[in-house]
């Protein structure tokens, strides 16, 4: 039976984590972006679907580090750096 626990798997779970956070961190931001832009713009449709995807990358992101740095914490051990 193939258990995915164990040190290697677990920096590559941090690894990933860093990485995604980071990823959907860099969509929130330019997703932001888009939101002012098209609400100043006065285009209201693509003003809501930037703030969703906004608010959907925040949400990702924290929850995904947050899991990690519990699953860490969980299994006794001090959160490591992501990246």
């Amino acid at each position: 039976m193939f258990l995915l626990h164990g040190e290697g798997f677990d920096m590559k779970l941090n690894t990933f984590a860093g990485w995604a956070g980071y990823g959907l961190f860099v969509l929130a931001i330019a997703s932001l972006g888009m939101f002012l832009v098209a609400a100043g713009y006065g285009y209201g449709t693509l003003a809501v679907i930037a703030g969703c995807v906004c608010v959907v990358a925040i949400a990702s992101a924290m929850g995904l580090v947050g899991g990690v740095v519990k699953h860490d914490h969980k299994l006794h051990r001090q959160t490591p750096r992501l990246l």
